[in-house]
């Protein structure tokens, strides 16, 4: 089973717009983030027998393709349960060019952005080998009236969106984690470096939260 939260797993152009909302979305205090691009099909199959998606076979989100990616809130508790944010954050997605399955009648998918060229391409199309050209970089448009320096802020977030937040101790991890380090820390489940410094990754503190939930430790 293969369901994979790496950026890069995404279609290169894909990717990049990826990263832009995600600097978008920090940008307008939203504290996303990115919990699934490309999966397997026994991946899917498990989503369609929980409830959360409708489709037997992935299509947008399935590997070598890379259309697709799933969020949340990275706040503990509250990760499905804020509809403004969502709502907020799928706005954003739209504003770059990606699809919000949040808009969806029959089956909404909120916490879900995909590149379908404005709904052109289906999961049918998809599964039969047709794909959507390549999404153009969102840039912003010049009635925004950005200035430079905005300019400027957006790039660098962009580029730091790019690469995954690394917490080194204890007091950098975000607060709803913290327990949960220490837990595992005093179980002996993380070790730190020499000098007791931690390499801690947000999909570190899922995986540990998930082992936490399984009663591993």
């Amino acid at each position: 089973m293969y369901n994979s939260r790496k950026i890069e797993d995404l279609r290169p152009d894909v990717a990049a717009n990826c990263r832009v909302w995600l600097a978008l979305c920090r940008e307008a205090g939203l504290n996303v983030l990115v919990t699934g691009t490309v999966r397997d099909a026994e991946y899917q199959m498990q989503c369609y027998r929980n409830g959360t998606s409708r489709a037997k076979k992935p299509a947008f989100h399935a590997q070598g393709i890379g259309l697709a990616f799933d969020f949340c809130k990275n706040v503990k508790g509250q990760e499905y349960a804020d509809l403004d944010f969502f709502r907020r954050a799928g706005e954003i997605g739209e504003k770059i060019g990606f699809e919000w399955g949040g808009r969806w009648r029959s089956f909404p998918d909120r916490p879900h952005l995909q590149w379908s060229q404005g709904g052109r391409y289906t999961s049918s199309m998809i599964l039969a080998g047709q794909r959507p050209p390549q999404m153009p970089l969102y840039q912003k448009k010049e009635e925004d009236d950005m200035t430079k320096e905005e300019v400027q802020k957006l790039v660098e977030a962009a580029v730091a969106a790019a690469q995954p937040r690394v917490y080194t101790d204890l007091a950098q991890v975000p607060e709803w984690a913290q327990a949960l380090v220490g837990r595992a820390m005093d179980a002996g489940i993380l070790h730190g470096s020499g000098g007791g410094r931690l390499h801690l990754t947000d999909d570190n503190l899922v995986s540990l939260q998930m082992l936490a939930n399984a009663n591993i430790f």
